[in-house]
């Protein structure tokens, strides 16, 4: 368990955008892994997709609202092209570290990182 200070709506948001994206962009194999992982002070989730990958040279870019890395996707991929600028700006307002790891052919990896707080559970004070 991971307890962080957020808001919940666009957190969630974020989440969807990113899920939304790997599974627009899974490729043949189709397959998405969400993964948390606890980190000291901090907890990352990862959303990782079985595409085929960004190239290094577009990597800068994805973030920038209307941007599509592969303009001549095979299949129709449904979208605005803003979702991934949207993930940018939340994660921004949140004080978040967040990226992407991608391999040209393997898939990409979209991470993103907050800090915990220590959970305080009223219902067992004592008195």
């Amino acid at each position: 368990e991971a307890f962080v200070f957020a808001d919940k709506a666009r957190i969630e948001q974020v989440l969807y955008n990113l899920i939304s994206n790997a599974v627009n962009y899974a490729g043949e194999r189709k397959e998405v892994k969400l993964t948390q992982k606890l980190c000291g002070e901090t907890v990352r989730i990862e959303v990782t997709d079985s595409g085929q990958g960004i190239e290094p040279e577009k990597l800068k870019n994805i973030w920038d609202r209307y941007y599509r890395a592969d303009k001549n996707h095979q299949r129709a991929v449904v979208g605005t092209g803003l979702g991934l600028s949207i993930v940018k700006e939340i994660l921004d307002l949140h004080g978040a570290h967040f990226g992407v790891i991608s391999k040209v052919g393997e898939g990409s990896t979209f991470w993103f990182e907050l800090d915990t707080v220590p959970f305080k559970d009223e219902t067992t004070k004592t008195k």
